[in-house]
């Protein structure tokens, strides 16, 4: 990754890569939580997700393969969207498919199509779309989850590590 680039959502000065450590921050692109490595601007306190940053403009997604995926800056009040990954707020950039009205985060649309869960170790679970069913992390009810078939397992994107560590740093209490 370049050590230093120039964005077009924040053009005033370079943003320098950083790592965080274990030290959160909040994405001024995209409006999610973040940890590790950021592009930053000291000056103006900005920064972007290292992904945020060098996002492409289109981007397949394999769990939804109807259409191509179209990255947009920003949203409207009076059209307020959430994402369809993690459930949360969409208030800056985010990836969408208007003909389906899907929206997700560009962090989001990172997660892995399949993964290991210490909550579910015995077999992976894969990402899906299905009726809502109950999360078996923290009981509440999950459309987009990570699923073992064969055990009938369910988590949210934000349970699946079952500890405050979460994929991409999806806060685990959804907000």
């Amino acid at each position: 990754m370049p050590k230093q680039i120039l964005h077009d959502i924040h053009k005033a000065h370079p943003l320098v890569l950083r790592d965080t450590g274990s030290a959160g921050f909040r994405c001024n692109g995209c409006g999610c939580h973040g940890v590790g490595f950021r592009y930053r601007c000291d000056a103006c306190n900005f920064d972007l997700h290292e992904f945020c940053a060098t996002c492409p403009q289109t981007a397949p997604f394999p769990i939804h393969g109807q259409h191509p995926l179209t990255l947009e800056r920003g949203v409207f009040p009076e059209n307020p969207r959430r994402c369809d990954l993690c459930n949360t707020p969409v208030t800056g950039m985010h990836y969408g498919c208007r003909p389906c009205g899907f929206d997700v985060h560009p962090v989001c649309s990172q997660l892995p199509v399949a993964a290991v869960s210490p909550l579910h170790p015995q077999h992976l679970v894969t990402l899906t779309v299905a009726s809502p069913l109950n999360c078996t992390r923290c009981g509440t009810s999950c459309l987009w989850r990570y699923r073992c078939g064969p055990c009938k397992v369910n988590l949210h994107p934000r349970c699946l590590l079952g500890s405050d560590k979460t994929p991409l740093c999806i806060p685990k209490d959804g907000g």
